[in-house]
């Protein structure tokens, strides 16, 4: 900011008068009084909002927007703005001179992307605090407002907002697009909504495109400052949306990185590119938030980060995940490696061994480690209970019923057709019940393709995958030598996490299949497909509702 832009603007205390004081009923209408007064504040936007919204006493409304600037100046008539009477903050005079210029020059349709070309204001963007930006609270509104289907984009300088009618609200506010949700922010994030957002509403609501083009890329930049924030002070990296991400890329993180004279700060800018690389590793799924959200049920905004570090190395900086977020295959960093290797068994070692077939989320050749975790020690095993002999049947079995303990299964592994088709039938009328979700958190796989199957499906799938792990087992044993083998890791292909996730997911298009074969062949006899156990008439009385409801 130059020497002239500095001078245009004085503080509104100075050229006006005291700031009208929200709790103080007695200074909304001579304050109200004195900014009517002034040249060229009747005839715009701002005057009409507050009129429209509470014409009786439209001080008082003008008055929450004033309780949030305390630091408000006085623009000079160049700078002067229709949709606010006063700037801001120092760093933003001359903003509305330069949103002008750009305006006039500017003859295309909006670009499909941003660029740096469409920044209104020079850089750099990332500055210390001056003690004039936004507290959070009033960002944290501002992002409420945004939400939902009647949600509208608001400067979170507009405390007047939550006092408009919703009937009112799309005369003086800007209506957030439908495309909104893909480029938001997180809950939690320290965002700043885009400078033209209060210095042009009006340009906005019209849908110019000069206007809409530099919201896009002051919206970018805004963000993608947010997220250096976040880790230089919280050490995390916000979960973006991938389009908005797409928007950071595409205005540059050179440009976002440049300091006072226009050249790229290199430490900073490989800083963003790593965190904007480990985003695009990370699941975006509906079971990875719970899984967040799980480890801080009592935080609303634990779904919108994860735990990072840097990691410098010969390829340059990188990011990398660091809380523990088993069963899930990230790029782990040092710390959660070393300490999920930390209890020395053989497991651990195999896991180790077979990390470079690994590949985690989002491609890459180096694996992070294993989610699955070590198994303690025989020694820290509790003792085996001694076995309960059971009573001894009649028949030429009693007395070997006295000698062997009762086990859950007495038979040799069931193959596949020696289950009864009926019994997969019965758990195909199982209600939902939360079945598909609790399935999804343990498998680490998404809620939503697991709800597109009923939850007898679902069972019926872990059925078979019962077996089909029993049956890879057995043959692995029968492969090993007498004396033993350190194969490990080909057990762990067969009954690691991974392996069963694998299994189920298989599992469950052979079942849907089977039950639409048996379904087919029930209607081709002509009796029509059993909705439901032999048992039926007993359950309906039983329970009145009917059956599986």
């Amino acid at each position: 900011m130059d020497d002239t832009e500095e001078t245009a603007a004085t503080p509104y205390a100075e050229a006006i008068g005291p700031l009208p004081v929200l709790r103080d009923t007695t200074t909304h209408a001579p304050a109200w009084e004195r900014e009517t007064s002034r040249m060229g504040v009747a005839d715009s936007a701002a005057h009409a909002l507050f009129r429209g919204v509470d014409p009786i006493s439209p001080g008082t409304i003008f008055a929450k927007q004033m309780d949030r600037l305390p630091h408000a100046l006085v623009p000079s008539l160049a700078d002067l703005s229709s949709s606010i009477t006063v700037v801001r903050r120092r760093r933003e005079v001359g903003y509305f001179r330069r949103f002008s210029s750009f305006s006039e020059a500017f003859h295309d349709p909006v670009p499909a992307t941003p660029s740096a070309l469409e920044l209104v204001l020079p850089p750099p963007y990332l500055l210390p605090p001056d003690g004039e930006e936004p507290p959070a609270p009033y960002l944290t509104k501002a992002r409420d407002a945004r939400q939902g289907l009647t949600g509208y984009l608001v400067g979170w300088h507009q405390g007047e907002y939550s006092s408009c009618p919703l009937a009112l609200r799309g005369q003086y506010y800007v209506k957030a697009p439908q495309w909104w949700p893909d480029y938001e922010v997180p809950y939690g994030v320290m965002a700043e909504p885009p400078l033209v957002l209060t210095y042009a509403r009006e340009e906005l609501r019209r849908g110019d495109p000069a206007a809409w083009s530099v919201f896009r890329a002051e919206w970018a930049v805004s963000t993608a400052v947010a997220l250096l924030q976040a880790y230089d002070e919280r050490r995390v990296v916000l979960l973006y949306p991938p389009r908005l991400r797409d928007w950071i890329r595409s205005v540059g993180a050179t440009n976002i990185a440049a300091d006072a004279r226009g050249e790229p700060d290199d430490e900073v800018e490989g800083k963003l590119l790593a965190l904007l690389r480990l985003l695009d590793e990370l699941p975006h799924t509906s079971a990875f938030v719970e899984r967040l959200t799980n480890r801080a049920p009592n935080r609303r905004d634990r779904a919108g980060w994860v735990s990072v570090v840097l990691e410098v190395g010969r390829e340059g900086s990188r990011a990398l995940v660091d809380e523990d977020l088993a069963p899930y295959e990230l790029p782990y960093s040092t710390a959660v490696t070393e300490a999920r290797l930390a209890v020395p068994n053989p497991w651990g070692a195999a896991v180790a061994r077979r990390r470079h077939l690994v590949r985690f989320p989002g491609g890459g050749d180096v694996p992070p480690s294993s989610a699955y975790e070590p198994v303690p020690p025989v020694s820290a095993l509790p003792e085996p209970r001694p076995p309960t002999l059971v009573p001894p049947r009649r028949g030429d079995n009693a007395e070997r019923s006295q000698r062997v303990p009762r086990r859950i299964v007495a038979a040799d592994a069931l193959e596949h057709g020696d289950v009864p088709d009926h019994r997969f039938d019965v758990l195909h009328h199982l209600p939902p019940r939360g079945v598909a979700l609790g399935l999804a958190n343990f498998l680490g796989v998404d809620a939503d393709e697991l709800e597109r199957y009923p939850a007898g499906y679902l069972v019926s799938a872990l059925c078979h995958l019962v077996v089909d792990v029993s049956q890879g087992v057995l043959s692995w044993c029968r492969t090993v030598p007498e004396e033993g083998s350190t194969d490990l890791e080909g057990l762990l292909n067969l009954v690691g996490r991974r392996a069963l996730r694998d299994a189920f997911t298989r599992s469950l298009p052979r079942v849907r299949e089977g039950a639409e074969d048996r379904r087919r062949r029930w209607s081709e006899v002509g009796d029509g497909y059993p909705e439901g156990p032999p048992s039926r008439r007993a359950c309906l009385e039983e329970y009145p509702s009917g059956w599986g409801r």
